[in-house]
């Protein structure tokens, strides 16, 4: 009955009167049955937050970088709202590229915290997560990664996969004795099997950092990695503005999936909102790091802007 109505009122444009009268109830009975229908999930609302300016700016940057497609939404009073816009959009483009079994990479910060909660639950999927990065200490919304490993995985039915290791660690040393651990490498080539990678993009600025935040880098870490050129990181590999890898003494010291495995990737999908990261989103895309990029208008302006 409830399936029925819902389709009578979304989809033939019927009003409510009209199918008061064809199903032989009364108007407010009819009003029940569909608040009912959006309560048990049955009817989903979503707002299209993608404007004809979204739509042209995302065209363009496909055209720009040939990347399989952009999605760029309005942009809001701060960032911290586009970062929720954007996780948004990325929660649903997710979900529409859900299968059976399928093996979703996930790396951490604070826009794929957003997606991560955005995202419907889904038993039916099974989906299993593997994180592709190490986690930390501290355990913020966007350096935890254990546990957006654990929820996504508990979203959609499957298991999670976690990297029982630190994001850094003292040394290349320590770093390449851990690589040979029977755990992490086992994890390692778990990651070979992803089929689609949700992967955020990091900033050299310390305010914008989730490395700096996390304490893993200091201000003269940032100071010495701008120097050496780099823009950003992708899962902790720091690129230069044509997406070339900076080979700096930090990335020795991380577990974490490298740039080459991360190509092999079908489908990466970058989340970044803000026009303070137009250069990481520019060396990403100039490098082919990802193959569809989720962001918000003013950035994707910005990114436009840079790369003329």
């Amino acid at each position: 009955m409830k399936i029925m109505v819902a389709k009578m009122y979304y989809i033939d444009g019927l009003s409510q009167e009209q199918i008061a009268k064809r199903i032989h109830l009364s108007r407010p009975s009819v009003s029940r049955l569909l608040q009912s229908c959006i309560k048990e999930g049955i009817v989903q609302i979503r707002i299209d937050d993608v404007s004809s300016l979204g739509k042209e700016l995302g065209k363009k940057i496909v055209d720009t970088f040939g990347i399989k497609k952009a999605i760029v939404v309005s942009s809001s009073h701060s960032v911290d709202a586009d970062k929720e816009k954007v996780g948004q959009a990325a929660a649903e483009y997710v979900e529409s590229l859900l299968f059976p079994k399928v093996q979703i990479g996930i790396a951490w910060g604070t826009t794929i915290h957003s997606v991560i909660k955005n995202i419907k639950p889904n038993g039916l999927v099974k989906a299993d997560v593997i994180q592709l990065l190490g986690g930390v200490g501290n355990k913020t919304n966007d350096t935890d990664a254990n546990m957006m490993a654990l929820s996504l995985a508990k979203a959609l039915g499957g298991d999670s996969y976690l990297l029982q290791a630190p994001f850094m660690v003292q040394s290349k040393v320590l770093r390449d004795l851990l690589m040979e651990e029977p755990h992490i490498k086992s994890h390692f080539n778990k990651m070979k099997s992803v089929d689609l990678a949700i992967v955020g993009l990091g900033s050299t600025k310390p305010e914008l950092s989730a490395q700096f935040r996390s304490g893993h880098i200091n201000i003269e870490d940032s100071e010495k990695i701008i120097s050496e050129g780099a823009v950003g990181d992708i899962c902790g590999s720091y690129i230069d503005i044509n997406g070339l890898q900076c080979h700096t003494s930090l990335n020795e010291k991380m577990i974490a999936i490298s740039l080459d495995s991360l190509k092999r990737i079908p489908n990466v999908i970058g989340v970044v909102a803000g026009e303070q990261k137009a250069d990481i989103i520019v060396g990403a895309l100039r490098g082919r790091y990802i193959d569809v990029l989720i962001t918000d208008e003013s950035a994707a302006q910005s990114v436009l802007e840079y790369n003329r």
